[in-house]
């Protein structure tokens, strides 16, 4: 498959016909879940350290940087304009010089789109220790926050469920409407996008707009997307969302540090997902979830690395990975470290 991020968008006669064929593809029900220890082990296969820093890269990109740059110095405008219009509804009920018009105009200013590229050499993963996790969901609520993600529910690109920790016999039965956490006996697993090495979301778009980037980051081009979901159909993990209705945000509550291909104002009917926040990351830090995790349950950095974070937790604990056999390799890792003692010197 050829490049994935062109300067241009689809046209919009192809769109069309490419919207209509797409009707009948719907959403398949995606089974989520994991774990009891003993049964996650029996479950899942164990991820080597060799296999996750081997492996070819799926580098489907491939318009030069400048062109990214142009594509959003245009995209700043164009939020700009989409936020001054949410803006100037606040002024107008409000009045010019209440706090929160100035605090709306403000932050509209601020917007600054991006198109910083992938880090060369860069490789990068996420683990997630499972004995650590409390269920709390304040990362789901930063990533909403950070990436300017639609209010309503369901559009959240993490979705944190909650499984019995004993007992289990079958990835069946976990549970994200759970209203108090954590519960004794309880086991919280967040997913999000996997950010697979081999990723089928990217192998179904007819329309190249979703792709895996050098630095391992699976990202989507909202201009070129038609919305078919066939890479929402195609997600093994239910990781995709979809924008039935227009999306919209409140100018007071927007992140305007803005990635091209991360949190930008999304338009209608096109598919978002986790980005490990391509705007910060791009930029040396690590993802909002990461930094908002009251107990440090996240890990996210450079696989090749050898002093980063994520590759001296892979040389201490054993991890695994959801869903092995469909083949997608994930660069999202699980553990359980509290209770799980090191590796032994030259032991498994």
């Amino acid at each position: 498959m050829a490049g994935g991020n062109g300067s241009g968008v689809v046209d919009e006669g192809r769109r069309r016909a490419l919207k209509i064929m797409a009707l009948a593809g719907m959403l398949a029900s995606v089974d989520l879940a994991v774990f009891d220890k003993e049964e996650f082990k029996k479950m899942l296969r164990k991820v080597g350290l060799d296999e996750i820093l081997g492996g070819d890269d799926v580098e489907l990109a491939g318009a030069g940087e400048s062109d990214m740059e142009k594509r959003a110095k245009k995209k700043t405008e164009e939020m700009k304009k989409i936020c001054f219009e949410a803006a100037q509804k606040i002024c107008d009920e409000k009045g010019l010089n209440h706090a929160d018009c100035l605090a709306a105009i403000h932050k509209c200013r601020k917007i600054h789109v991006k198109a910083t590229p992938p880090k060369k050499g860069a490789k990068y993963a996420m683990a997630l220790d499972l004995d650590k996790c409390i269920g709390c969901r304040r990362c789901e609520y930063a990533c909403v926050m950070e990436n300017n993600t639609m209010r309503n529910a369901g559009m959240e690109w993490i979705h944190v469920i909650e499984y019995d920790r004993e007992g289990l016999q079958d990835l069946e039965g976990g549970t994200a409407d759970y209203r108090v956490a954590p519960k004794k006996g309880k086991v919280y697993v967040p997913i999000a996008c996997m950010h697979c090495e081999n990723p089928p979301c990217v192998y179904v778009c007819p329309v190249r707009a979703t792709w895996k980037e050098p630095d391992g980051i699976v990202v989507i081009d909202y201009d070129k997307c038609i919305g078919c979901k066939y890479c929402v159909v195609a997600c093994p993990y239910g990781a995709r969302r979809f924008n039935l209705m227009k999306p919209s945000i409140n100018p007071l509550e927007l992140n305007p540090n803005m990635h091209i291909l991360g949190n930008l104002i999304r338009p209608v009917h096109v598919t978002e997902k986790c980005t490990w926040c391509i705007q910060r990351t791009r930029d040396g830090g690590v993802p909002a979830c990461v930094e908002a995790c009251p107990v440090g349950a996240r890990t996210f950095g450079d696989l090749n690395e050898p002093d980063s974070p994520i590759r001296k937790l892979l040389e201490r604990y054993d991890f695994f990975v959801l869903k092995p056999e469909a083949g997608t390799k994930p660069k999202f890792f699980y553990y359980f470290g509290g209770a799980k003692p090191e590796r032994a010197e030259g032991g498994e």
